[in-house]
């Protein structure tokens, strides 16, 4: 087994013991309550259609919450701590980004769509270059999932329609070696039209959990292909 191989396995045990940490938390639901004296007085439901009734300025936690769903995940992995990464699965981590051209704001014309944020991190937990402090400074994920709502109608903006959501999805060592070429390693940004080129095509919802699959398949090839080129 190559070097490269046992660090991805180690790291996979890694993302794995995280993701069981991070999703024990209890799972509230509409039939818990918000109790005075002991007595009942409203409802969590009550208090969800207060805070996040207003779907549209939430284009974020949508998309990553459409990823969760297109791979059958049910609860946030990153809600109680900082976790350098969205979601994991199969010990995978995924980050998931997200833009639109039709905002909350937006009343007579649309946004332009520019970039996603793509900028490396500390993180203590995983490998990556260590940084003058002896931290770990890298991009978190072995993928990403850029999603785009490519909806311009603003009179006509509903973030229940998935149909209107673009997903592109990229391997994070295809990210790093462009970086790299563009002698910019750690590159904040990347463009929606450089993202299109890399991942070579957009899936609809109904397809992203095969397009995911297929990346996975592609980064597991990737480190046997580091390995058999150290032994080359």
């Amino acid at each position: 087994m190559g070097i490269e191989l046992n660090k991805q396995l180690a790291l996979e045990a890694a993302v794995q013991q995280q993701h069981d940490e991070h999703t024990k938390y209890y799972a509230y639901t509409e039939a818990d309550a918000f109790t005075f004296n002991g007595v009942k007085e409203f409802s969590v439901l009550d208090y969800w259609r207060y805070t996040f009734c207003q779907l549209k300025n939430q284009q974020d936690t949508i998309a990553e919450y459409l990823v969760a769903r297109a791979l059958g995940i049910s609860k946030a992995e990153n809600v109680n701590s900082w976790t350098g990464y969205d979601i994991s699965y199969k010990s995978k981590r995924i980050e998931v980004k997200s833009t639109a051209y039709v905002h909350t704001w937006n009343k007579k014309k649309v946004s332009k769509v520019r970039t996603f944020s793509i900028a490396p991190s500390n993180n203590y937990y995983w490998f990556g270059r260590l940084d003058r402090n002896g931290k770990e400074l890298a991009r978190q994920n072995e993928l990403y999932v850029f999603c785009l709502n490519s909806n311009k109608d603003i009179s006509n903006a509903d973030p229940l329609v998935v149909d209107d959501w673009d997903f592109y999805v990229v391997p994070t060592f295809r990210i790093d070696a462009l970086c790299e070429k563009r002698g910019n390693p750690d590159q904040k940004t990347i463009s929606l039209n450089i993202v299109r080129k890399i991942a070579f095509r957009a899936v609809k919802w109904n397809k992203l959990s095969a397009a995911i699959q297929d990346t996975i398949e592609l980064i597991d090839q990737h480190v046997l292909e580091l390995d058999e080129k150290a032994d080359s």
